[in-house]
């Protein structure tokens, strides 16, 4: 098994939107949107494929955190939390001070990383207008809400 590293994970563009798309849906994840905020997406390799994704959809001094998927055969090797990390990174570094998302299956995993549930009702107007929210995700899915430290400089 490889020791993944921060210096792994790359700034992805359109021409990955593609793998992108067939990385979340065989995951089971929405896709269809991918297509406006690819330029907000990071993403791992193993010998030319794209193994690990996750991205961001920026709204304002908020984001949400979104589609984070990693290919069967290299799942529970530590890529997930490090991409979460680079997201996290690059969403301080655009100036953005709260992170929001909605998961079916990983808020578990979410919650070991600092985010709390949040009821979606109480959700930003800018993430409930999201197609995330509008129509992508289930009514199901959790709510999940992260605060990025401030930088007090």
């Amino acid at each position: 098994m490889p020791e993944w590293r921060r210096s792994d994970i790359v700034k992805l563009g359109a021409e990955e939107l593609t793998p992108v798309e067939t990385l979340l849906r065989n995951n089971g994840l929405p896709y269809k949107d991918c297509c406006h905020h690819i330029g907000n997406f990071v993403g791992v390799f193993c010998s030319e494929e794209l193994i690990a994704i996750g991205g961001l959809e920026l709204l304002g001094k908020t984001a949400l955190l979104r589609s984070l998927a990693v290919r069967a055969g290299y799942q529970r090797q530590g890529l997930a939390g490090l991409i979460v990390e680079r997201l996290h990174c690059n969403a301080m570094e655009l100036g953005i001070e709260v992170l929001y998302l909605l998961t079916e299956t990983a808020e578990s995993f979410f919650r070991k990383l600092g985010y709390l549930d949040i009821d979606r009702d109480k959700l930003p107007v800018e993430v409930n207008q999201t197609e995330q929210c509008q129509s992508l995700c289930p009514a199901s899915a959790h709510a999940l809400v992260f605060h990025l430290p401030v930088d007090n400089f």
